[in-house]
């Protein structure tokens, strides 16, 4: 402890958004944190999502520092959160970005083997089969099959937000619960990744740039989303702990 569950969102785009980018370079522009202090303890949240028209990657990287910093166990699922990290690392030697604390930083988090880091797809590849799964260890698919499977987690007061069923009675994903918002003549709802680096980039550079109401609302639509995105983890691990008498 502290155990946190980290989760990023960055997109790679042919044409950049800032100046001096390469074309697919990326821009990681939203991560979310949910952490538990201690056993027993409850569940935090942390989120940060850029919402300036600056190259993101560096304040990107300085306030997870100041969120998980040196100490505790950090939760991912597939290596992604790790390469992203690998590579802000080699865009502040090319930008010249002069900061030794945060790049000794990203040294030490993106060193192969590092013991904080524990990817939770590859225990699930290793560890875990669940017949809805269906073969696939995505996320958006371990889910569910934990969620139908484990009541407890379903009585859990953190995610109670997350308890939906369809008209037949029939229980909903977690994912399948997030509330669409209207946005101009559409409602708009954010699930999956590809979604996300569409919204921000509408928020960010498209007509929503101008409407501060547009822009709040795809901003509420990026929250939403990678929060449950490390909610998520946090409910696969509790399951998996659980169900092994381990807190």
């Amino acid at each position: 402890h502290p155990l946190n569950f980290i989760d990023f969102e960055a997109s790679r785009l042919a044409i950049p958004y800032h100046i001096g980018m390469h074309p697919y370079e990326i821009a990681a522009f939203q991560w979310s944190c949910h952490a538990l202090r201690e056993p027993g303890g409850s569940l935090e949240h942390d989120e940060w999502l850029n919402d300036e028209e600056a190259f993101p990657n560096f304040a990107f990287a300085r306030s997870l520092k100041g969120q998980i910093g040196d100490t505790g166990t950090v939760y991912i699922w597939s290596h992604y959160e790790v390469d992203v990290l690998r590579e802000i690392r080699r865009q502040m030697d090319e930008y010249g970005e002069k900061d030794h604390d945060l790049a000794a930083w990203l040294d030490r988090m993106t060193t192969k083997g590092n013991p904080r880091i524990v990817d939770l797809c590859e225990v699930a590849r290793k560890y875990y089969f669940h017949p809805a799964m269906k073969g696939s260890l995505s996320i958006k698919d371990v889910l569910p099959a934990v969620w139908g499977a484990d009541a407890d987690l379903r009585a859990d007061p953190a995610f109670a937000e997350y308890v939906g069923r369809d008209s037949e009675g029939k229980l909903l994903n977690p994912y399948d619960t997030l509330p669409p918002l209207p946005i101009g003549e559409k409602e708009e709802v954010v699930e999956e990744g590809t979604g996300a680096m569409r919204v921000y980039q509408e928020m960010m550079f498209g007509v929503a740039a101008g409407d501060p109401t547009a822009r709040e609302s795809y901003r509420h639509l990026l929250l939403q989303y990678c929060r449950l995105d490390t909610a998520a983890m946090v409910m696969i691990w509790k399951h998996w702990t659980r169900t092994r008498g381990i807190e």
